[in-house]
């Protein structure tokens, strides 16, 4: 039964149509949403669509037709390489959110109820014209009253209401997905549904954007080659943000633009990259090259801070540790820190997980690992581990994507540089930050204050132990792993043995009265009586009695 009830029946029809149209008709008519919503069963069917197709492809279209919130979702399992075959990620990487811009009066009617001014009155100026329109919002070119130029974000009209819809849907299409195919349990798609929820519900939330970005323009002062916008709080609302209009040239246009100095700029984007994560624990997780800007002044513009990653200290130092262990090629290490990111199952087999790193390592030490790009070293353990069913965090999966992306643009920056070389500082300083004696006494001050309720209590458990020991009280729990199990199997071999004995004695007993009476003294008392029919009988039922208990225990 679908939880929405099949309020947005127009909707649910409009995906369902679309998914059939790309090839994934069997999957629809398999869950039985062909009969909910009346659907033609031909839509199960799609002869247009040649079998050469990947699928990947297919699903990328599926993306792109059903609009804003599946392209997000989308770009969302772009990210996670840990989870999804690599055909199907690299074809989300190619979807763009580029879409018709929305009408200027409903641009100027968002603003003026959000403002809760006229546009005239609260801007010296408003141009009428988008520079950027994307699936969530879209961009205007504005100037204050005191005369700053700024780029004004507005939220589309009931963007808001229209992804809440589409989130229904796809909450009941995952759940029924997963109830009737084992890929679906496997890819986690309830969980991946769950988490890209929460991440699109924060990024249509402009008051969220507003406070990553202020942070980041904060951390990145440090950086005299990189720059980020500057806020308006008082020009920001939930629906719209207003930040310093950043003039510059698109990252494909860098290489067209001369003398600049690429491997300067990449040493800087590497730096800030790196101190976001290893220092501040806040970092740009969409750092495409549509996210970038070279300035008329030759720094770099980082934009777009919707989708931000976070790393408390313990992560960071999990996370430097682990790229460590890679360096040094100790698989028995790798594998030891992914154990530290990750929710591991109790069953996993760790010695072939090790020895599943260390084949994964073998290809990088064929040269120096200052080569490697590291981005890719880390992406292939994390893969590794869905195989084993080992769930990285979302937080290390953001990140490893992040690195990948901005390994790729530096490589073309700079083809020499390398991230593990710039990193070997930040993870020294880290090193030396944890042997502190400082750090040492916070650490164990934080672990006085959380032991201190145990042992307040300590006395009182204590003394009430003793008591029952005492008093002869004391019971002890003993709990042994897969005992059930073989429990159950000796159940089965005794429950045999036993119908075996069972019926083995029947047949002794059937054979002797038939001796008897074949043999014995016609004028005995026993040979009149009708012994063998009643003592078969009796046995007979004794026999079913024994068996029907048998069965019924479930243990044979």
């Amino acid at each position: 039964m679908l939880s929405t009830g099949l309020k947005h029946a127009n909707r649910y029809r409009k995906i369902v149509t679309v998914l059939a149209r790309h090839g994934f008709g069997y999957i629809l008519q398999e869950v039985g949403l062909f009969h909910v919503l009346s659907l033609p069963k031909r839509l199960a069917t799609n002869p247009k669509d040649p079998n050469h197709r990947l699928i990947g492809e297919r699903i990328r279209n599926v993306m792109e037709e059903l609009g804003p919130t599946f392209i997000k979702l989308g770009q969302m399992i772009s990210t996670r390489r840990d989870l999804f075959p690599a055909y199907i990620v690299d074809e989300m990487q190619k979807l763009q959110d580029d879409v018709p811009p929305f009408a200027y009066a409903e641009v100027e009617k968002i603003v003026e109820q959000e403002l809760q001014s006229p546009i005239h009155e609260a801007f010296a100026s408003f141009s009428e014209e988008p520079l950027a329109a994307a699936s969530i919002g879209q961009v205007h070119k504005a100037q204050l009253p005191d005369g700053t130029i700024v780029a004004v974000k507005v939220s589309r009209p009931n963007i808001k209401a229209t992804i809440e819809k589409d989130l229904d849907i796809l909450h009941d299409l995952t759940r029924l997905l997963a109830q009737r195919f084992h890929w679906a349990g496997y890819y986690r798609l309830e969980e991946i549904a769950d988490e890209f929820a929460e991440a699109i519900r924060n990024e249509v939330d402009y008051t969220l954007e507003l406070r990553n970005t202020e942070k980041m323009h904060v951390n990145m002062q440090t950086f005299n080659s990189i720059d980020t916008p500057e806020v308006y709080p008082a020009y920001s609302t939930g629906k719209m943000i207003t930040m310093s209009f950043m003039n510059g040239i698109k990252y494909k246009h860098w290489k067209e633009k001369q003398g600049r100095d690429h491997p300067k700029l990449a040493r800087e984007l590497a730096d800030a990259f790196l101190h976001q994560v290893l220092i501040d624990g806040f970092f740009h997780s969409d750092p495409h090259p549509g996210n970038l800007l070279l300035t008329s002044e030759g720094r770099l513009c980082l934009l777009d801070f919707g989708q931000v990653g976070r790393l408390n200290r313990s992560m960071r130092n999990d996370f430097i540790n682990y790229v460590i262990a890679m360096t040094k090629g100790d698989p028995e290490e790798v594998a030891r820190m992914v154990y530290h990111m990750a929710d591991v199952p109790e069953d996993v087999d760790a010695e072939e997980f090790a020895d599943e790193v260390d084949f994964l390592l073998d290809k990088y030490y064929q040269r120096p690992f200052e080569k490697v790009r590291i981005g890719e070293a880390i992406n292939d353990i994390f893969s590794a581990s869905q195989r084993f069913h080992i769930r990285i965090y979302k937080e290390y999966t953001l990140l490893a994507k992040a690195v990948i992306t901005i390994e790729s643009i530096i490589s073309e920056l700079d083809p020499e540089l390398s991230m593990v070389e710039i990193a070997e500082p930040y993870g020294r300083l880290l090193a030396r930050e944890r042997m502190h004696p400082k750090t040492w006494s916070k650490r164990w001050l934080k672990e006085a204050k959380r032991q201190r309720d145990t042992l307040l209590v300590l006395p009182h458990s204590l003394k009430t132990a003793l008591s029952k020991i005492n008093d002869d009280d004391l019971s002890i729990g003993i709990r042994v792993p897969k005992l059930n199990i073989f429990l159950n199997k000796l159940d089965r071999i005794s429950n045999r043995i036993s119908f075996s004995l069972t019926l083995l004695a029947f047949s002794i007993i059937m054979v002797g009265l038939i001796v008897g009476s074949t043999f014995g003294d016609s004028t005995s008392i026993l040979v009149q009586l009708p012994v063998i029919e009643i003592s078969f009988i009796i046995s007979f039922f004794m026999f079913c009695l024994l068996l029907f208990s048998i069965f019924r225990s479930g243990r044979f």
